[in-house]
C-alpha cells in the first residue's frame, strides 16, 4: 500500500524510490535520479507532512542560490504540494518570504547558499534539511549545514539532498559509495504523472547529459559539446525572410577577444518542423560597437530582427540600442543553453551556412573539461558557440525550461 498522506486535500502516494524516501529515518539521504522522476515533489512532500505532524518542527528549504528556489521549487510547493487555499501561503509573496509558518507552531525556512543569505541560513537550528539540485553546492557546505541539524523537535533529523546525477568522482556519489549518505535512486516509473514528450525531449540529449538526465547515471562529461554539429552545415541559400516566423540571433560581446553575432531566420519546413537556419556571422576584435551595430542593422529589413545579447554585459547593450539595434539581454543558463542547441541538432531543426567559418571551427573543439567533473564547457575560444546559445535559446527557452527544471529566472 502506498503511503498515503491523510492531511493532504489531494492525498499524495508515493512511489518506488520516492516512497523509500519517506519512509527512510537516516541522518544523510540523497535521492537521485533521471530529471522527471518525482524527487523534488517527494522531497518537499515530506517536508510538508513532518511540520504538520510535528508540532514546533523547523525545516529549511535550499537551492544554491536564492532567486533559483524561489522560481522553481517554491512555485513547486505552492502549486502542488499545498492546497489551494491552505493558510501557509498567506503573507509575503514567493520574491520577499523568507518562511512557511503553519497552525501547530512548524516552519519551513527558505535560503541560499549566495553571500546574502548564507549567514542566515547557518545561524539557525533545524530538524530537518533539504538542498535541492544538490549536485550545485560544495562538500563544505553539506558539512556545514549538517552542524545546524538539532532543533529536537521530531524523533530524528534528517539531510535530504535530491539532485540529478553529476560525474562520477563527485562528492556526492563518492559518499554515497562509501556509505555516509543512504543513497536512492528514482525511476520514472516512480512519477506517473511523466508524459510521452517529456521521456522523448530527454532521450533526445547525448553524451554524458543523456546518461545523467534520460538514464541516471554518474557520467562523465568528455568529449565534444556537439559532436552532430558539423553535420549542420549547408550550402548557403537564401534566408526564406518573407515567410519567416522569427528573425535574430545572438551575440557575444568582445574587444580583444572577438565580438561574435550570428544572425538567424526561423520557419516552417514542409514537413512541419520549424527550422532554424543561421545564414549571417560577424566575428572581429577591436571594433567599436557602433560598427558593429551598424553591420547588424543590415542584415534584416529595417525594423525586424531581434538579438539576444550576453547579459553580462548590460552598458553594451543598451549602446547597441542606442545605435537603433533591438536586443536584449540572452536567457544565459548555460547548461539549458547547450541542451536547446543539442536538441535542435538531433532533430535536424538547426541548418548552419557553410560561411560561418568562425562557428565551424569553434564548434570543433568546444569541448568538456578533461576528468569528467564540471557539465560545463571549458570556457575558452567559444565566442561563436556563445552567440549559437543565445540565438537558440531565444526561440526554445520556454520549452526547455520546462523539459530540465530550469527556472526563468537562472536564464536571465
Amino acid at each position: 500500500m502506498p503511503v498515503m498522506a491523510e492531511v493532504r486535500a489531494a492525498p499524495y502516494c508515493p512511489y518506488g524510490g520516492c516512497r523509500d524516501l519517506w519512509e527512510t529515518r537516516d541522518r544523510h539521504v540523497c535521492i537521485h535520479g533521471p530529471s522527471g522522476t518525482g524527487k523534488t515533489r517527494a522531497t518537499l512532500e515530506k517536508l510538508d507532512l513532518a511540520a504538520r505532524k510535528y508540532p514546533g518542527m523547523r525545516g529549511l528549504l535550499l537551492r544554491s542560490t536564492r532567486a533559483s528556489l524561489t522560481h522553481s521549487i517554491l512555485v513547486t510547493y505552492e502549486e502542488h504540494v499545498l492546497p489551494l487555499n491552505d493558510p501557509v501561503k498567506r503573507g509575503a509573496n514567493r520574491e520577499g518570504r523568507r518562511s512557511y509558518h503553519y497552525r501547530n507552531g512548524s516552519e519551513l525556512v527558505l535560503g541560499g547558499l549566495d553571500e546574502k543569505y548564507a549567514g542566515r541560513v547557518m545561524s539557525t537550528e533545524y530538524d530537518m534539511v533539504a538542498v535541492f539540485q544538490a549536485e550545485e553546492i560544495s562538500e563544505d557546505s553539506w558539512e556545514k549545514l549538517d552542524t545546524r541539524l538539532r532543533n529536537g523537535r521530531m524523533p530524528y533529523h534528517q539531510m535530504i539532498a535530491d539532485c540529478n546525477p553529476a560525474g562520477p568522482t563527485h562528492w556526492l556519489k563518492r559518499r554515497i559509495d562509501a556509505g555516509t549518505i543512504t543513497g536512492i535512486a528514482s525511476h520514472f516509473e516512480d512519477n506517473p504523472t511523466i508524459t510521452p514528450e517529456y521521456l522523448r525531449a530527454l532521450s533526445n540529449l547525448t553524451g554524458h547529459r543523456r546518461s545523467r538526465l534520460y538514464e541516471g547515471k554518474w557520467a562523465a562529461a568528455e568529449g565534444l559539446v556537439w559532436p552532430g554539429l558539423e553535420g549542420c552545415f549547408v550550402k548557403p541559400f537564401k534566408p526564406p525572410l518573407k515567410d519567416a516566423l522569427a528573425m535574430g540571433g545572438g551575440i557575444d560581446f568582445g574587444w580583444t577577444n572577438p565580438f561574435a553575432a550570428l544572425g538567424s531566420v526561423l520557419y516552417e519546413a514542409e514537413d512541419g518542423r520549424d527550422i532554424l537556419y543561421v545564414f549571417y556571422e560577424r566575428y572581429k576584435t577591436q571594433t567599436e560597437l557602433k560598427v558593429h551595430a551598424a553591420s547588424l542593422l543590415r542584415v534584416f529589413p529595417e525594423g525586424y530582427g531581434r538579438w539576444q545579447a550576453d547579459p553580462a554585459e548590460p552598458d553594451s547593450i543598451h549602446a547597441l540600442r542606442r545605435a537603433g539595434l533591438n536586443v536584449r539581454g540572452a536567457r544565459n543558463n548555460i547548461l539549458t543553453g547547450v541542451d536547446a542547441v543539442t536538441a535542435r541538432i538531433n532533430t535536424g531543426r538547426l541548418l548552419l551556412s557553410e560561411n560561418l567559418t568562425a562557428l565551424r571551427g569553434e564548434g570543433a573543439g568546444y569541448c568538456y573539461p578533461q576528468g569528467g567533473n564540471s557539465e560545463k564547457p571549458v570556457d575558452k575560444d567559444n565566442h561563436a558557440c556563445c552567440a549559437l546559445r543565445y540565438a537558440v535559446m531565444g526561440h526554445d527557452w520556454r520549452k526547455l525550461a520546462n523539459v530540465f527544471d530550469v527556472d526563468e529566472e537562472g536564464m536571465t
